[in-house]
């Protein structure tokens, strides 16, 4: 009898925890990113209006490393409870499992992708005696002294690489990858003449083409960016190609629909308050929201985009 009352009494709790509205208890924000950086301040801005809105605190817990892999793996490995959130980016979802078969999770099979919150553009850089200013004389000129023009990245596999041999396919330009470890030491090299062009952000080139050092060719969202109106796109340049540094928020696959539902509702909101749109644009960002399904779709398209550019380009990690 007493072992039939416990048993009775376990599942009253059980049943009465499963029955608590979600968030029950705080939530946790995996950020694959050292605190400070931009991600890292868009998951905290975020991360704060969200907790207003579910009633529940949002902590965020910095997991840098391995390119975003110890977070990312992390999160795959998480209770399908919603209590475990990412913040998920183009580079662990759209890239790295493509480039490295190691990575250990499958970006579709692993996750549910609740939200797209927002999209970084880049911009292409050149050094001010670089003899071209507009994309078509870049790649006339680069036609023209083959193997001469010099682009830098901030890494093999990384979007800056990954989108000079995109606009390379588009355009037939002949430019040189010069790859680097991080954006430090490629920006130190491009100021110093070593190479001549680069792709950023554009928050990361502001400071350097407000005061001239640099110039700006295109920049690779649909529209022109605010930060930067006077500089066009790169389809308005006649080279239709569409790139943006993406962040998002994942949950482990078998999340019920019902948090899903709720935790989109939430940022859906957090991205449409004024406060939050006048601070992701000073980050360079521009603010998406939509639907899950919309999300999965587009992370879908973007691995299926990158995988087509990998194998074309034959890139490979060291």
């Amino acid at each position: 009898m007493r072992r039939f009352l416990v048993s009775l009494v376990v599942a009253f709790l059980a049943s009465a925890a499963a029955a608590q509205p979600y968030p029950a208890k705080p939530i946790k924000l995996l950020v694959p990113f050292t605190p400070g950086g931009s991600q890292d301040v868009i998951g905290r801005l975020l991360a704060q209006k969200v907790s207003e809105s579910l009633g529940q605190s949002i902590v965020v817990d910095n997991r840098p490393g391995a390119g975003g892999l110890i977070a990312t793996q992390e999160e795959a490995r998480a209770p399908a409870d919603g209590y475990t959130l990412l913040l998920a980016t183009g580079a662990q979802m759209a890239i790295e499992p493509t480039l490295n078969p190691k990575a250990g999770y499958d970006p579709l099979k692993n996750f549910v992708h609740v939200v797209h919150l927002v999209d970084a553009p880049l911009v292409l850089l050149a050094v001010p005696s670089l003899p071209a200013s507009t994309v078509k004389e870049l790649v006339a000129l680069s036609k023209a002294k083959k193997g001469s023009v010099y682009t830098a990245s901030t890494g093999n596999g990384t979007y800056t690489h990954l989108t000079l041999e995109l606009f390379k396919a588009a355009a037939g330009a002949d430019l040189t990858h010069v790859p680097y470890k991080g954006a430090g030491p490629a920006f130190n090299d491009l100021m110093g003449g070593q190479v001549q062009t680069m792709f950023t952000t554009t928050a990361s080139a502001q400071p350097y083409t407000s005061t001239q050092r640099l110039k700006a060719l295109a920049i690779t969202s649909p529209k022109r960016s605010p930060m930067m109106p006077d500089v066009p796109t790169f389809t308005e340049s006649g080279v239709p190609i569409d790139v943006s540094v993406w962040v998002g928020i994942a949950v482990p696959a078998g999340t019920p629909a019902p948090v899903v539902e709720r935790l989109n509702a939430a940022f859906n909101k957090a991205l449409g308050e004024p406060d939050v749109k006048a601070k992701l644009a000073t980050l360079g960002v521009d603010p998406v929201g939509g639907t899950t399904a919309a999300f999965t779709q587009f992370v879908r398209n973007d691995i299926e985009r990158w995988a087509k550019v990998i194998k074309t380009a034959g890139v490979k990690i060291e």
